[in-house]
């Protein structure tokens, strides 16, 4: 009996020997600070882990690298966290035995990104747990800001540690260093992988990997199988991987993946981040091009709808090699089963997704599809390009509605006086400047529905305005291919009307412009001009748009007329950037008023050359529709209410819509 006990004794203390040990790292107390043997942090103050050196508790010993930020204990208004920054990691060790375990609980579950450099590290929630066996385990901080941890459990035992990377590789297999030679392998040819891959994109059984040469040229590949890891993109796989060369349907693949280790450190977004091929669909459809296995973004394409089967077109208008348009395509599958946005056959979309090749085809599996967020008028204006598709995000405000037959027409206006220069934003060089209005010409192309439905709304909600952009360098033009929303319970702001007075020799007018222009008026050779002084041409009125105000101003050759008019150009300006950032500006020709056309819509104010009484009595109001017919009452749409004075005078008094 005593023999009995004697080895059940012996046999129970030798299994508690080798049973786990508990160690707890306490960073969010005073108590727990000082009992790990750092000093407590002062109030918005914190202990350098680094500097202050490894400290061991329990046989486990803990120590520290500074990443972005140094690696330290915090002291928020008396709430302790342990901080670890971009980059910056912490190792536990043991000098005997191993780790086995370790469970990190989060302060903040925000930026709660570390990843280990042996076994699987894992996070739910608010907690992350490390499984393995070894002697020293390191957790690196890889996301933004900081992970903030509040205690950290370390689970240790007295047996040696295991053989973390698995069963040993057949010195005798074929060796592989680069994915570019991996096409040349035979079809079954099982090889390991000597070079360093990082991840590009990992979908259920589908992970993208890439790898760069020494001049920085990126080679894609595609592993398919279970490789017993999740990865982050950018993390780099270390060499050792070992995989089959496989071919399916013209895809070349690498199968039956084994011996994946974790990710050695974490590169940065440039690295995964998409290749920006806008404008090259008809490119990176060819399979010779070789663009299988590359993750792509194309801007501002149009899509096909989508069917039940989330197969759709990617439509891009380009330019062949022999410079011919052409229209480029692209077939996509919903290959990760996204979320699809609702087409709008007249909008246009950015798409990201992964290009591979099916039968000699090539397809593309999105990752994302965004409609396009659109654009500020004085982008469009100044950087965009005629012929694109253009969605406004402005509140635009209608002026002026001219109809003449087949143009028709409506002048809008952003009426900002400032904007948000962002052009150099990476560069640190964004910045508020002050800006004059833009305008543009809202071209319905005739039709009498569209035109008559936007020239009775006053204000047009941001992001209904679409069409293609035309005649961007002198009279700029939307052409549309939807009908704009009215912005409901928005009121008509005043609108910044600019005034240019001939008699200064003053005219700065953009292409399809509202505006006022003040002027003498009188005939030379059977035509009519205005001018800045009797005798002296300088620019040449044109009457297409309202004929009948020809009639009235003649009868009263030589007054000075104040003009409701639409401004266009004949020529593009000279651009001057050093002088006017974004701008364009006159010639420096001393006849530049000569590339003007002016389109008078009515008549604002008259006087005669002699000098006239003043009177304060109305004689008479009148209603100038947007079209130039002048009425006793008011007409449907928009209408400038005109008055008139007794001594001949007119000034408008407010704008309406009936």
């Amino acid at each position: 009996m005593k023999r009995f006990f004697s080895i059940f004794m012996m046999a129970f203390l030798a299994f508690f020997a080798s049973m786990a040990a508990v160690v707890t790292f306490d960073f969010s107390t005073a108590e727990g600070i000082i009992a790990m043997g750092y000093d407590v942090p002062a109030q918005s103050a914190g202990t350098n882990l680094t500097q202050a050196g490894p400290v061991t508790v329990g046989g486990v010993t803990l120590s520290a690298t500074d990443g972005a930020t140094e690696t330290r204990i915090w002291n928020s208004q008396g709430r302790y966290t342990l901080r670890i920054y971009v980059d910056g990691s912490i190792t536990f060790s043991v000098a005997q035995g191993s780790i086995t375990a370790i469970t990190v609980n989060a302060a903040n579950t925000s930026n709660f990104d570390l990843i280990a450099n042996v076994g699987d590290y894992t996070v739910n929630g608010a907690v992350g747990t490390w499984a393995g066996s070894a002697a020293a385990v390191t957790l690196t901080h890889v996301g933004t800001k900081n992970t903030q941890v509040a205690t950290i459990v370390v689970t240790t035992s007295d047996e040696d540690p295991g053989d973390d990377t698995g069963d040993p590789i057949d010195p005798n297999i074929t060796k592989l260093d680069s994915l570019h030679h991996l096409a040349a392998l035979e079809d079954g040819t099982e090889f390991q992988f000597t070079s360093d891959v990082y991840v590009n994109y990992q979908w259920n059984e589908y992970l993208w990997v890439m790898q760069l040469d020494e001049e920085g040229y990126a080679t894609a590949g595609l592993i398919y199988g279970d490789t017993g890891k999740t990865y982050s993109l950018g993390a780099v796989i270390p060499a050792g991987w070992t995989g089959v060369k496989k071919t399916y349907k013209g895809l070349v693949e690498i199968g039956d993946p084994g011996h994946f280790a974790n990710a050695k450190n974490i590169l940065d977004e440039d690295y995964y981040s998409p290749f920006d091929c806008t404008g090259y669909v008809n490119s990176i459809a060819d399979p010779e091009e070789g663009w299988e296995n590359f993750k792509v973004f194309f801007g501002r394409v149009r899509l096909s709808d989508i069917n039940e089967q989330g197969i759709f077109t990617i439509y891009s208008d380009e330019t062949d090699e022999e410079g011919n348009d052409i229209e480029a395509t692209m077939t996509g599958y919903n290959k990760f089963g996204i979320e699809y946005p609702e087409v709008d056959p007249v909008e246009v979309y950015d798409v990201e997704g992964m290009v591979i090749i099916y039968n000699d085809v090539m397809e593309l599996y999105p990752i994302a599809i965004t409609s396009d967020p659109g654009m500020r008028l004085w982008k469009a204006l100044y950087e965009g390009e005629d012929g694109m598709q253009v969605k406004l995000t402005d509140t635009l405000y209608v002026a002026a509605a001219v109809d003449a037959g087949d143009a028709k027409l409506v002048y809008v206006t952003d009426n900002v006086d400032e904007i948000y220069y962002d052009t150099y934003a990476e560069w640190g060089y964004a910045e508020w400047m002050p800006w004059y209005p833009d305008w543009i010409v809202l071209d319905c192309s005739g039709d009498e529905v569209l035109f008559q439905a936007i020239a009775d709304m006053e204000v047009l909600k941001p992001c209904t305005v679409k069409g293609v952009l035309a005649d961007r360098t002198t009279n700029p033009r939307l052409v549309l291919n939807s009908v704009p929303v009215a912005l409901d319970g928005a009121e008509l702001p005043t609108l910044t009307l600019f005034q240019y007075d001939l008699s200064r020799d003053y005219l700065t007018a953009m292409g399809s412009e509202v505006g006022r222009v003040d002027g003498y008026f009188y005939y030379k050779e059977g035509e009519a001009y205005l001018c800045s002084e009797l005798d002296t041409v300088m620019v040449k009125l044109n009457f297409d748009y309202a004929p009948a105000l020809e009639a009235e101003m003649a009868a009263k050759q030589g007054h000075n007329f104040a003009l409701l008019c639409v401004f266009t150009l004949n020529e593009p300006w000279e651009e001057n950037v050093a002088e006017a950032p974004m701008r364009r500006i006159h010639a420096t020709d001393e006849d530049y008023f000569t590339n003007y056309t002016i389109h008078p819509l009515a008549i604002l104010s008259s006087s005669a050359v002699d000098e006239v009484e003043a009177a304060e009595q109305i004689t008479d109001v009148k209603y100038v529709s947007p079209s130039g017919i002048v009425s006793q009452q008011p007409q449907n749409g928009v209408n400038i209410v005109v008055t008139t004075r007794s001594n001949g005078s007119r000034s408008v008094t407010k704008r309406l819509n009936k």
